[in-house]
């Protein structure tokens, strides 16, 4: 055989062919695994819809990775799905099916389920999230007086030695709940998004919240991850940035997640406007989240927009993938999406390097939506 001809050109010697082969099987060992798993999540030939995903590793229970997503008012509550890779994702059932979400909230279509956040705290199954109150189940009052009012979004956790379940549920926060306590006050709105960090050098866990919408909290929680200090801190607000480019000007962060790496606490949040497509992922740091406000490390969004896809957000905390590479996962949408319709929203994935000096300057994938 004299040669064989590649995308067109001069027919290459078998040697020469070899040679070629070879370069680029080593360019590509050098590439990030992570970065060719970059992209649209599909269940099957269509996208897998999925806002503010969570995504645990566990290695437990049959799969290595647990995927959630809000359910918003669908009739069950936070679907569950299993996997090896991070990309091929099998349906497990839900956490709250109809008739068995928790009984302090209001049930869909009528209320509204927000937010999951998955974790295993001492050898058990433990989710965060955010719910409707429903008053005529539960009296909950404000510290300096007052009832809290009826479709308030508060944060539930529940627990379960399965995860088919049954999950036991509980009210773990309310805003305003520590007003009359602490010096610092939650003055606005619902919480929100709740998700859990931990300091791997102490253990210690901490609980971080978003109070809707332009404020992002924090406070220690306990071992079982059941009980949250009164000394809350308020770790990051919304500053007159990216995150205000919403339809009334209004300036909006929320979906905290974090990871600790190398003394450092590190914050993604999302900000702007989940509907009309400005929606973008940002990145701050702290030493100590229970002391000082989170530095962000840019002026700009770590991940907008692009691709085709627009309105990136509601990202998990960054997870191992089984390359040994890390990998964020985010919800994205192909268009404005003018009637909030929550399941237009999809599953995507994109790898982070840790760059600079000591490695501890996280981007994710090329910074837009691929």
């Amino acid at each position: 055989m004299d040669g064989q001809h590649i995308g067109g050109g001069e027919p290459l010697s078998s040697r020469r062919l070899v040679v070629f082969v070879v370069v680029v099987v080593a360019l590509a060992a050098l590439l990030p695994a992570s970065a060719a798993q970059a992209g649209p999540i599909r269940d099957g030939r269509t996208l897998l819809s999925c806002p503010d995903p969570t995504v645990l590793d566990a290695h437990v229970g049959g799969y290595r990775y647990y995927l959630s997503c809000t359910s918003d008012v669908a009739p069950n509550a936070f679907p569950l799905r299993g996997s090896n890779d991070l990309v091929h994702w099998h349906r497990l059932g839900y956490v709250f099916p109809a008739g068995q979400e928790p009984w302090w909230a209001q049930t869909s279509p009528r209320g509204r389920f927000w937010a999951p956040a998955l974790y295993r705290i001492e050898h058990r199954w433990v989710i965060y999230f955010a719910a409707q109150y429903d008053p005529r189940k539960l009296r909950l009052s404000y510290a300096t007086g007052g009832p809290v009012s009826s479709s308030t979004m508060l944060i539930g956790v529940a627990t379960a030695t399965s995860l088919h379940g049954p999950w036991q549920s509980r009210v773990l926060h309310y805003r305003g709940q520590f007003n009359g306590i602490d010096r610092e006050k939650e003055r606005y709105g619902g919480v929100i998004d709740p998700s859990v960090g931990r300091d791997t050098a102490t253990g210690q866990l901490y609980l971080f919240w978003a109070e809707q919408h332009s404020s992002i909290w924090v406070t220690a929680l306990s071992p079982d991850g059941l009980t949250i200090s009164p000394a809350i801190h308020q770790a990051l607000i919304a500053r007159h940035g990216w995150e205000c480019a919403t339809p009334r000007g209004t300036c909006v962060i929320e979906g905290p997640e974090e990871t600790f790496r190398d003394g450092w606490f590190y914050l993604f949040f999302s900000g702007g406007s989940t509907w009309t497509g400005t929606y973008a992922i940002g990145v701050g740091a702290s030493r100590n989240p229970l002391v000082s406000q989170f530095r962000l490390l840019d002026n700009g969004p770590a991940l907008r927009s692009g691709g085709g896809y627009i309105g990136p957000g509601g990202s998990s905390a960054p997870v191992t993938a089984p390359d040994g590479e890390e990998e964020i996962f985010y919800h994205a949408m192909i268009g404005p999406n003018p009637r909030h319709v929550s399941g237009d929203r999809y599953l995507f994935s994109s790898p982070i390097f840790w760059q600079g000096k000591r490695g501890l300057d996280p981007r994710i994938g090329s910074g837009v939506v691929s």
